[in-house]
């Protein structure tokens, strides 16, 4: 994280003193109720604290004025500690706001090491300077004067730079050896500077004190600049649990601080789960009244831990022997706490993948991998939910690395087994889908290769240059004629006639290319111009294409105009321009009825043949759309722009999945193979393979439309066939027993009216979806459990519990579907494919489908067991290079053999066949079948041509 704060330059100097802060928790309650009611939560809860939220850190303000003092006199600190007693948080909420700087003054970096510390302040750094610039180029390179050289770029800008390495250990846990020596040799090369304008905080757990001894580098500076954090007094507690909410015009009720510091004080590793309960009972109280309760404080205890035992009930019991009263308390608290530990985990993976989807993909299989048999499916909600985000974001399937400068063009051959591209360094190079290339580099051009394209037969390969010329070769990289000239400057864009059978065009096959002096010309294959060059374009001419039948060909000008022209040269309508700026691409549909454009304005838009725009551009790029094409079946339209995203679109401009993430740069071409299976991209100095199917998990399975219009909107029996739950337009929901007698008052809570409810497996728990756009859990007695579930944008018509009760699924008019675990906490994003209100949601009887219906006709299946989110995302990485060769003990390694034991080891089919043959000889029937059943699930493999195997296993015997 790269940052800056307010205030003065002088470290420490011209800021507020902090231990002459008035405390708001000091004051009498009349004083704090004068205060104006903020009722948002001050507390994080699971979230950690960062700069942002030096307003809500307090209990550590002698800490900060102490750490301040010494940052004055020495150049680095090395603050020890166990773990979870808050050294991140005293320094990215404490010291760095106390530190201050003018935006031009101080500039903090803070990163953690990780697998390697170079990769990781490259990150840092290229968040704010970009990946291109200087510094994130110096921050890669693993050599012992990195530090020194990107502090001397830095103080080009600022007079003072921070440095934050947190959780230092994971130099000696996660890093290997050699990177870890070149990164600790970096860091006392700077350290040993002696520049005082120039400060290194670093934050460690004391445990690791003992890697110190291998590198006496930072022996010396534990032995001169190291403090301990010790645990925070009761005092100091005090003002952590009070102040956050004293601020926000809200006490305690009396003795209730302490008697949860009495709760909290005793244990180890006590400040996440403190923050988390603080956090869930500001969400429970009804904060208008402006008190904290301790009875609110006791129900949030004995459910929310309560309930996680409940769960976890048979994990304990293995791990742990039960004790009194007051020990289950303990474990019950110390679980709920391993839950924050595997939020963190999941952060990191949530974090990741916008940005390095790759990376992102990896290391949620080998978080999935790391826990999956330590702790039961309640507690790992938050891997569960990022393990399903990285099966929803895509993924590039392959890299093809080789060209030494960026790719321009990319190109598949018909029958899709090889790929071309062309380059700013002058080359051509043909691959296979695999990734290898298939002959040498093709060299032929003087400069930048703009364009590529294969013939129909798939037998030859054109390409355009800026040098003005084309270049016809075989797909062994020879050259079939000299090059051809005509063009005065150079060549944009070429494209092949889709036809050899002579029917639309009896002189055979034709090549039309474009150029930067305006013009279009027609070639033969041997080179020669069948007309003189057509001009029409005022400007340089950008793209081209045929018509899908050959007897017409598109042309888009830099002047934003597009011609359609006949086979003479002859324009055939006048030329349009629709777009607020400059025409970039255009594609023809394979029907022939529409063309789709890119522009320079940042959209995308779909004309008629005749050159009428249909419907509003598509926005979603924020940078040039550089290349736009259609799949084969017309169905999709994908694009590629210079904010380094490709975005897949439907045909009525909506998208379908979140932008693709992968190029460094911008992306310059695309392309759909021939059947529609993979996306090809190339723009950085890659060409990167994208696997549609992977990416296109849902599908459709029928239609169906229904509608309710009764003042009762939803009924539902109990499991155990006692109890009817109703729901009501008057925003109630009543529950009755079964002879139609009501039990107790109707439940409020929801302002709008009620659509949906449904009781959980157990029957202990109702939830219910309102047209007020939320969610909400009851229990038996109608209290509201926790705050209302917001996430869905419009109305909510539909709820339902998964067959094991951990999870509920809610269906939504803002045409979005989303999986909650049991304390409201959305699993990954919201489903998206639906084009209109969804109606209805239900689970599968095993739990691993759910089926939604909408209004736009279709019913759609989505996958929701972890078993099948695990496989695609082991599947999409099944022959990326990153799976080869891994590094030993990497998380790429974890990733691979949690793949391996999960998804693709060939011997669990077998195991279940035998297993369910045992069954069978003990006439256990219904258990046997189940065996069978599983031993003969689809084992897919995502490999090129996607095809499905189907595996059984013969017993032992046969």
């Amino acid at each position: 994280m790269v940052n800056s704060s307010e205030g003065d330059i002088n470290i420490g100097c011209n800021v507020q003193c902090i231990s002459e802060y008035d405390f708001f928790s000091d004051s009498n309650f009349e004083d704090i109720y004068c205060r104006p009611l903020k009722t948002d939560s001050p507390y994080l809860g699971i979230k950690t604290f960062e700069i942002k939220d030096k307003d809500k850190f307090f209990g550590r303000e002698k800490w900060i004025v102490n750490l301040g003092d010494r940052l004055k006199k020495d150049n680095i600190i090395l603050l020890l500690g166990a773990s979870d007693t808050g050294k991140s948080s005293l320094i990215r909420a404490g010291l760095i706001p106390y530190l201050g700087s003018n935006k031009k003054s101080l500039i903090n970096i803070s990163f953690h090491p990780n697998e390697n510390p170079f990769k990781s302040l490259y990150q840092c750094l290229a968040s704010n300077y970009g990946k291109k610039s200087p510094i994130a180029d110096i921050s890669r390179e693993i050599r012992e004067n990195t530090l020194i050289k990107i502090v001397t770029f830095l103080k080009q800008d600022y007079q003072c730079v921070l440095i934050f390495i947190d959780q230092f250990e994971e130099l000696f846990t996660k890093t290997q050896k050699p990177k870890c020596d070149k990164f600790i040799a970096s860091l006392f090369q700077q350290f040993q500077q002696q520049d005082s304008s120039v400060k290194i905080v670093l934050t460690m757990r004391s445990d690791f004190l003992d890697k110190f001894s291998e590198y006496p580098q930072l022996a010396k500076i534990h032995d001169r600049y190291s403090r301990i954090l010790t645990r925070m007094s009761d005092a100091e507690l005090k003002l952590a649990i009070a102040e956050p909410a004293a601020r926000h015009g809200v006490i305690f009720e009396q003795g209730l601080v302490e008697q949860i510091i009495h709760d909290f004080h005793q244990q180890n590793d006590y400040l996440p789960l403190l923050a988390y309960t603080l956090d869930m009972l500001w969400k429970r109280e009804n904060i208008a009244s402006r008190v904290l309760k301790t009875n609110t404080y006791k129900e949030l205890k004995e459910q929310t831990f309560g309930s996680l035992s409940e769960q976890a009930n048979r994990f304990i019991n293995a791990s742990v022997g039960w004790g009194d009263r007051q020990e289950q308390e303990i474990q019950k608290l110390n679980l709920a706490l391993t839950e924050l530990k595997l939020r963190e985990q999941s952060a990191r993976v949530l974090n990741l993948l916008p940005v390095q989807p790759l990376e992102g993909l990896v290391l949620a299989i080998q978080t999935m991998g790391e826990n999956l048999e330590k702790y039961p499916n309640q507690l790992l909600a938050p891997v569960l939910g990022s393990l399903k985000e990285a099966m929803n974001t895509p993924t590039e399937a392959n890299s093809l690395r080789g060209h030494e400068q960026e790719v321009n063009c990319v190109a598949f051959s018909p029958d899709g087994k090889f790929i071309a591209s062309g380059s700013s360094d002058s080359t051509v190079c043909l691959w296979n889908v695999i990734g290898n290339p298939t002959a040498q580099f093709l060299c032929g051009h003087e400069q930048e290769v703009n364009c590529i394209a294969f013939s129909p037969d798939g037998k030859f390969l054109v390409s355009g240059s800026i040098d003005g010329i084309l270049c016809l070769w075989d797909l062994q990289g020879n050259l079939i004629t000299q090059p051809w000239q005509g063009h005065e400057e150079g060549v944009i864009s070429v494209a092949f006639s889709p036809n050899s059978d002579g029917c639309a065009n009896p002189s055979g096959v034709r090549i039309v290319s474009v150029s930067f002096d305006g013009t279009v010309c027609l070639w033969d294959l041997q080179g020669n111009a069948i007309t003189q060059p057509w001009r029409g374009h005022k400007e340089g001419v950008i793209s081209v294409a045929f018509s899908p039948n050959g007897d017409s060909i598109v042309s888009v000008g830099f002047d934003g105009t597009v011609c359609l022209w006949d086979l003479e040269g002859n324009t055939i309508t006048q030329p349009w321009h629709k777009h607020e700026a400059k025409i970039i691409c255009a594609a023809f549909s394979p029907d022939r009825k529409f063309i789709v454009s890119g522009g320079s304005d940042s959209t995308v838009r779909l004309w008629d043949i005749q050159g009428n725009p249909i419907g509003q551009p598509w926005h979603g790029h924020e940078g040039h759309v550089n290349s736009v094409a259609f799949s084969s079946d017309g169905k999709f339209i994908i694009s590629g722009s210079c904010d380094r995203t490709i975005r897949l679109w439907n045909i009525n401009g909506n998208p379908i999945t979140q932008p693709w993430r992968g190029h460094e740069g911008q992306v310059n071409s695309l392309a759909f193979s021939p059947d529609g299976k993979l996306i090809i991209s190339g723009g950085d100095r890659t060409v990167r393979l994208w696997e549609l199917h992977q990416i296109l998990q849902d599908r459709v399975i029928g239609r169906s439309q229904r509608k309710y219009e009764n003042w009762v909107n939803s009924v539902a029996f109990s499991p155990d066939g006692q109890w009817i739950i109703s729901a009501s337009n008057d925003s109630t929901i009543r529950l009755w027993d079964i002879h139609g007698n009501p039990i107790g008052q109707p439940w409020h809570g929801h302002e709008k009216e009620v659509n949906s409810v449904a009781f959980s497996p157990d029957g202990k728990w109702i939830i219910s979806a309102s047209n007020d756009s939320t969610v909400r859990l009851w229990d038996i007695h109608g209290n509201p459990i926790g705050q209302p579930w917001r996430g869905h944008e419009k109305e909510v018509n539909s709820v339902a519990f998964s067959p094991d009760g951990q999870w509920i699924i809610s269906a939504s008019n803002d045409s979005t579907v989303r999986l909650w675990d049991l304390h409201g906490n959305p699993i990954g994003q919201p489903w998206h494919g639906h084009e209109y209100w969804v109606n209805s949601a239900a689970f599968s009887p095993d739990g691993k489908l759910i089926a939604s219906g909408s209004l736009d006709g279709t019913v759609r299946l989505w996958q929701c067991g972890w078993q099948e989110w695990l496989q695609v995302c082991c599947n999409r990485l099944h022959y990326h290079p990153v799976f080869q060769n891994p590094e030993k003990g990497s998380d790429v390694e974890i990733a691979h053999q949690t793949c391996q034991k999960y998804v693709w080891n060939p011997q669990f089919p077998k195991q279940l066949h035998n297993q369910g043959a045992a069954k069978l000889k003990e006439k256990a029937f219904s258990a046997a079948l189940e065996d069978f059943k599983q031993a003969v699930q689809p084992n897919f493999t995502s490999h090129w041509k996607d095809r499905l195997a189907w595996q059984s296993v013969p017993t032992e015997n046969q």
